[in-house]
């Protein structure tokens, strides 16, 4: 059952493959498709996964650039916010800016896919990189943050136990 699972997947995969590559070249000659990167071995799932939406998008976008637009946007505001929760490890003032900042990605993120797609025939593959680079940008700043010096809340509870509970409660009040 399960070789004739992986069989099937290759089959659709090579279906929405070869789909992609033709609808892309009927309907953009002059924009070649990017060369694809390979990824390790270990990286292999991720990387098909990554792969197959990569394809699905350069098709859909392809025959309905419109439709592309907003399954990137639905897939890079989920991206976001799945940053602002890895953000919750962030300490002191970082939390509260990096949120700000989270607040202000997705501002731009639906700005970006409200400009596509009020025009007749977007560019999608054009705003879908202009969307993922907000993604981009928002994964190096937490990465940034969270490479500073104490820049996380340690796992044990005990540093808040000596400045009282009413101290801490205002803090986690203030943040929420």
């Amino acid at each position: 059952m399960f070789s004739m699972t992986n069989r099937l997947l290759g089959i659709v995969i090579a279906f929405a493959l070869t789909s992609g590559v033709v609808a892309h070249a009927a309907s953009a000659p002059q924009r070649p498709l990017a060369p694809a990167n390979l990824p390790a071995a270990t990286d292999l799932p991720a990387a098909i996964q990554t792969a197959a939406s990569q394809i699905s998008e350069t098709a859909t976008g392809a025959l309905d650039p419109g439709a592309a637009i907003r399954g990137a946007y639905q897939r890079d505001h989920v991206a976001l916010e799945h940053l602002r929760q890895q953000a919750s490890q962030l300490k002191g003032s970082a939390h509260p800016a990096f949120n700000q900042f989270i607040s202000d990605q997705v501002t731009a993120l639906t700005e970006l896919e409200r400009t596509a797609l009020a025009t007749s025939r977007p560019d999608a593959s054009t705003t879908i990189a202009a969307m993922d680079k907000l993604v981009t940008a928002a994964q190096a700043e937490l990465n940034r943050e969270l490479s500073q010096p104490a820049a996380t809340k340690s796992n044990g509870s005990s540093q808040n136990t000596s400045q009282g509970n009413s101290q801490s409660g205002k803090s986690h009040g203030a943040n929420h």
